[in-house]
Formats: C-alpha cells, sequence, structure tokens
C-alpha cells in the first residue's frame, strides 16, 4: 500500500467511511461526500456548475402560462439527466464499500448538466418579459462558475498551489469582463470553461503519462511519484514451465489450458498464452459462476484437464472435489511455487499447486 507523502496525499489509505476494511479511500459519508478530497479528485471537478446548470436548464425553457407540473421536452430532458444525477450521486454519498472508479457513472449527466449551465445562462431574452428571467439566468452560471472554481483550487491545493492561484484568479479576472462588458461575455465565458478544464484534464491524463495499469484504477499526481507500476489485471507474472507443461499433457480436444477460481490468476495466462483459462469464481475467486455438476461434466468431456489452485483460492464446492478427487502434481514439473502478483499490485511468493482432473467421479 502507498504511503502518504508530505504535501501530496495518495490516492488509497485507510480512513473512515471505507466500509471498514481501510482499502480504499472514499471519503467520509455523508451530503458532502462527493465535494470531499478522495472522491472529490476523481469526478467532481465539474459538480457545482453542473448543480447550477440543473436549475438554470429548467428556468430558461419554463412557461408561464402552463402549471408547473406541465413540462416541454427540455425540461424533460433536465429532468432525465437530474434523475440520473441526483439518485446515484446519493447512492455513493452513503454507501459504505465501492471502489472509488465506480463514480465514473456520475461522469455523463455532470458533463451535459455542466454545459447546460453555459448554454443557459447565455439565454437572452427575446422581450422585455424575459429581461429578469435572462438576468437570474446569468446569475446562476455566475455562481456555478465560481463555485466551481473555488473548488477545483481546493482540490489542487495539496499538489501544486500556483494552480490553484491561477484558477481562481484567472476565474476571478473573467467574470469580472462578462460582467462590466457584457459584448465580451462569450470570448471570456470561453476562456474560463478553458481555465476550469486544466486540472481535470491534467488528472486525466496521469494514469496515461505515468504508465499505470491498475486493477483499481485512479487519477492524480501521486500516480507520477509512483513511476506508473503494472498493477492491474493480467499484469502478474506467469509460470512459464507450468505453460509448457499444460502444453505438453492438454489433449488436442481440451478446450481451456486450465481452470482457476479467479481472474486475477487467470488473466496473465490468458494473455500470455491467447488460449481460455476457465474461472470458477469470477474476479475474486467467490462468486458461484459455474455448479459443480456443470463443472464434473466439462471435465468428463474433456474440456479442461486441469485445476491451478492458487492463493486467491476459497474452499468451494468444486475446490474441495478436485483437491479430493483429483491428482496433485509434483511442484518440479511445473515449477509449482512462483512469482504472481495478486489483486492489489503487491508481489509475493505464493504456494500455487496444479491438479489433474479425473475423467469420472
Amino acid at each position: 500500500m502507498p504511503k502518504t507523502t508530505k504535501g501530496r496525499p495518495t490516492c488509497m489509505k485507510g480512513g473512515a467511511g471505507q466500509g471498514g476494511n481501510g482499502i480504499f479511500n472514499v471519503g467520509t459519508a455523508g451530503v458532502t461526500r462527493l465535494f470531499q478530497t478522495a472522491l472529490g479528485r476523481q469526478i467532481s471537478w465539474f459538480l457545482p456548475l453542473a448543480l447550477f446548470g440543473m436549475v438554470a436548464a429548467y428556468l430558461a425553457t419554463y412557461d408561464r402560462k402552463k402549471k408547473w407540473w406541465q413540462t416541454n421536452r427540455k425540461q424533460q430532458d433536465v429532468l432525465y439527466w437530474a434523475g440520473w444525477l441526483i439518485p446515484v450521486g446519493s447512492f455513493f454519498s452513503v454507501v459504505n464499500f465501492f471502489h472509488p472508479y465506480y463514480t465514473i457513472m456520475l461522469a455523463p449527466p455532470l458533463a451535459v448538466l455542466a454545459a447546460l449551465a453555459i448554454t443557459s445562462g447565455l439565454k437572452k431574452a427575446t422581450s422585455k418579459r424575459d429581461d429578469k428571467r435572462a438576468s437570474w439566468l446569468r446569475y446562476l452560471l455566475f455562481m456555478g462558475l465560481g463555485t466551481t472554481a473555488c473548488l477545483q483550487s481546493y482540490y489542487v491545493w495539496a499538489y501544486y498551489p500556483w494552480l490553484s492561484l491561477v484558477i481562481f484568479i484567472l476565474t476571478a479576472v473573467a467574470l469580472v469582463i462578462m460582467t462590466l462588458i457584457p459584448a465580451k461575455e462569450r470570448l471570456f465565458l470561453t476562456l474560463e470553461v478553458g481555465f476550469l478544464c486544466l486540472a481535470p484534464g491534467f488528472w486525466a491524463l496521469t494514469p496515461t503519462i505515468s504508465g499505470e495499469s491498475a486493477a483499481v484504477p485512479t487519477t492524480g499526481p501521486s500516480l507520477l511519484s509512483r513511476g506508473g507500476a503494472a498493477t492491474g489485471l493480467g499484469t502478474g507474472t506467469v509460470n512459464t514451465q507450468l505453460i509448457k507443461y499444460l502444453k505438453q499433457h492438454n489433449g488436442k480436444s481440451t478446450t481451456y489450458l486450465f481452470a482457476t477460481t479467479d481472474s486475477n490468476t487467470a488473466a496473465p495466462y490468458i494473455i500470455k498464452t491467447g488460449q481460455a483459462v476457465m474461472t470458477i469464481g469470477g474476479y475474486n475467486g467467490t462468486d458461484n459462476a459455474i455448479s459443480l455438476k456443470k463443472f464434473k461434466q466439462l471435465v468428463k468431456d474433456g474440456k479442461v484437464k486441469y485445476f491451478y489452485i492458487s492463493s486467491h483460492t476459497n474452499n468451494n464446492a468444486i475446490v474441495k472435489w478436485v483437491k479430493k478427487y483429483g491428482t496433485k502434481v509434483k511442484a518440479s514439473a511445473y515449477g509449482g511455487t512462483s512469482e504472481t502478483a495478486n489483486d492489489m499490485g503487491a508481489m509475493g511468493s505464493t504456494s500455487a499447486t496444479l491438479y489433474r482432473l479425473p475423467s469420472s467421479n
């Protein structure tokens, strides 16, 4: 687990509000969770603008002649995106355990509602009756831009204080000019949006710049200090002796190179050989992806002849059956102890066992 460096908090560390396991830093549950740095730096860069945009876009097309519950198509579109953002955002605000990258589900409504804030704020009245409404829309736009700039400056400060000042000052200057010189409003609004894209744009590029390949992806400058460790699914070291042994002893009718319990064990071998590997327990080996009856039928049909028990294996019905009826292959035949990567990318020596499966039982 990476440690916190001075002035540069890591993206994954222990703390409150993490489902009690201390693995993922998702902040403290509550109405402010999405604004906290733990999740905010991953998804909430434009959240204030989106919230103001949700109100502005609805009011921009409000028809005074209709009842408040009678909506038009544009208002229904706003309600659709709000109906995505609010329930999903509320879920992430209170749930105990989840991976931080799950918040990507909020990206579409945030993008649309932030864009609606800009377009609605620029809406000009078509008659004197609408002048007051246009003023309110511009007011909501300015509030959205200002609060978004403040939030971004807060997120960036721990890493780059100078960038926080740049975002805050440029935003303030742009808003003042937009207020004093309405004729230049569109130009400086474009520049303002560009300013606000600087920090989240850089954060989004950090995995690419660092060469990060992670099973639990995240973003941020801390990736650059880690040197882009390859800790993703399929990046573990394979046992080449095992591959050689299986290719020699598997028949032509065999569908799977071997069976195992989890994707973390199987993925490196699939990538290395291009052959199918059966995972009976899904990602972590805890799912019931296949019943013992179906598994025994595949063994009987010769589709799978070997089972590889790794450090991720739980003691489910299939594993118990394999240990009871399978024949353990000598470790010297396939290099039974190998260096493999676990699901968090930590390297360690793990004792893995290969079993030859019976054709009946």
